[in-house]
């Protein structure tokens, strides 16, 4: 004998009605999940891996430091902040825009009406225009980004900078904020996109093993847009056993990526004439040193070269840009550790970069400085001239003519080696060891892929 028995036709709404209840009693303590398992697994969580950029930070990119060995004196700021370029560069004073501006006392100085400083603005017509050309666009040659000032027609893009309703200009950026960053800083720098009059013949896209981009590319016209790619393009082999130019058609690499892997792909540096000088140790040294300074300050730092082939590349400079922290992302680290989970950072970003963030959000306790000191050092870094104001130019162009600089601890190799790891040295570390080797460490910094999935 069956009984076949019918729930009531009441259940599915009250277990629809007690479910919805449950959520927005959860809701009031802004705890929302969808699969319940998810509860269970957060329960039981001891650590968590984090990524910087886009995770601990904004992911909103802004160029604020620029370096050239052809100006070894002097460091190159930006101003301005967001990705509008409508209202940039040479003879603009729209508040929101920015400019390029120097940090030695050899023309006159101009009022930052955005925030009422004196600086120095770096125009055309400065001698230190060819150089930052150069470098600019190296790093617009080698770009996937665009943007574009359109009308606004309530275009809900994440990188719209589209502020109102009454049919003003703004601007569309599409593309990664690292590469919308240096798109933006050339139009600072009064810099105009060269791609237009370039056609690519052959990239190679970054990757987190090789940490670098190269593209292959010509003018369809057959002359360059500044003068550092036309004697580059003209440039015989280093051996003199020709007479022929190392590039028969014009064409020339621009490269982007780490400093370390650019600066050591290098045989020569931009000078203020545009014309390729041997790269020494001494100015590898400079450069280098002037990285680990910007990403001590937080700055994310990115090298561009250029040349007739990968082997023969000529330096161009350093680009340092800002990523602000997340808005609460300090709060949520003092809340999870004091829960007794810890949080560590895992990055591609080098050492300095990634202390100097982990610092700001709390990750590592700050014994050197404070988040607010950190915005502070680099804007003083930026603005403070390494010779003394009565330099002659040859000192003001003389790589070798620096004073020695004090010397700070983020700068040493081994500072923080308690509490950051890179990844080569997870590369030299054992599996069966592994556990026991990162006791205590905070910080992974230099690392790809491989590395995240072993941890």
């Amino acid at each position: 004998m069956y009984t076949k028995s019918q729930p009531p036709a009441g259940l599915p709404i009250c277990v629809t009605v007690t479910l919805a209840l449950g959520v927005l009693r959860m809701a009031r303590h802004q705890a929302i999940v969808k699969k319940l398992p998810a509860v269970e697994t957060l329960g039981s969580t001891t650590v968590i891996c984090s990524d910087k950029t886009g995770t601990l930070t904004q992911n909103e990119m802004t160029a604020r430091s620029v370096y050239t060995l052809a100006f070894p004196s002097i460091s190159f700021g930006l101003t301005g902040v967001g990705y509008d370029v409508s209202g940039v560069g040479v003879g603009t004073r729209k508040k929101n825009g920015g400019f390029l501006f120097r940090s030695a006392s050899t023309e006159r100085l101009e009022d930052d009406e955005s925030d009422g400083r004196r600086v120095q603005r770096v125009t055309e017509s400065s001698m230190e225009f060819k150089a930052i050309s150069a470098l600019f666009a190296t790093a617009s040659i080698c770009n996937n980004a665009s943007i574009n000032n359109n009308h606004n027609n309530n275009n809900n893009n994440k990188h719209n900078n589209a502020n109102n309703d009454n049919g003003e200009k703004s601007t569309m950026a599409m593309g990664q904020p690292t590469e919308i960053a240096l798109l933006v800083g050339s139009a600072k720098a009064s810099v105009p996109d060269p791609r237009p009059i370039y056609h690519r013949l052959q990239e190679i896209p970054f990757s987190s093993d090789r940490k670098r981009m190269e593209v292959r590319a010509r003018p369809v016209g057959g002359a360059h847009t500044c003068a550092a790619f036309a004697l580059a393009a003209r440039r015989l082999p280093p051996s003199g056993d020709s007479n022929y130019p190392i590039s028969p058609d014009g064409s020339l690499y621009f490269v982007k990526g780490m400093p370390e892997s650019i600066l050591g792909e290098c045989r020569t540096h931009t000078a203020a004439d545009g014309s390729a000088v041997p790269l020494t140790e001494v100015g590898k040294a400079r450069a280098l040193s002037q990285t680990r300074r910007m990403a001590a300050c937080g700055l994310r730092v990115l090298a561009v070269a250029y040349g007739p082939s990968l082997e023969c590349l000529t330096f161009a400079g350093i680009v340092g840009m800002e990523d602000p922290p997340r808005e609460g992302v300090p709060e949520s680290v003092a809340q999870l550790e004091k829960s007794g989970v810890k949080v560590l950072m895992v990055t591609g970003d080098s050492k300095e970069t990634a202390v100097a963030i982990a610092r700001r959000c709390g990750i590592l306790e700050g014994s050197h400085s404070t988040s607010s000191d950190q915005e502070g050092d680099w804007t003083t870094f930026r603005r403070t001239s390494l010779l003394p104001e009565d330099s002659s130019e040859e000192e003001y162009l003389d790589l070798n003519s620096f004073h020695p600089i004090p010397h700070n601890p983020l700068d040493d190799v081994e500072y923080g080696a308690e509490f950051a790891l890179s990844g080569s040295q997870l590369d030299a570390i054992g599996a069966h060891n592994l556990p026991d080797s990162i006791v205590g460490v905070k910080v992974f910094y230099r690392v790809a892929p491989r590395h995240k999935l072993a941890l």
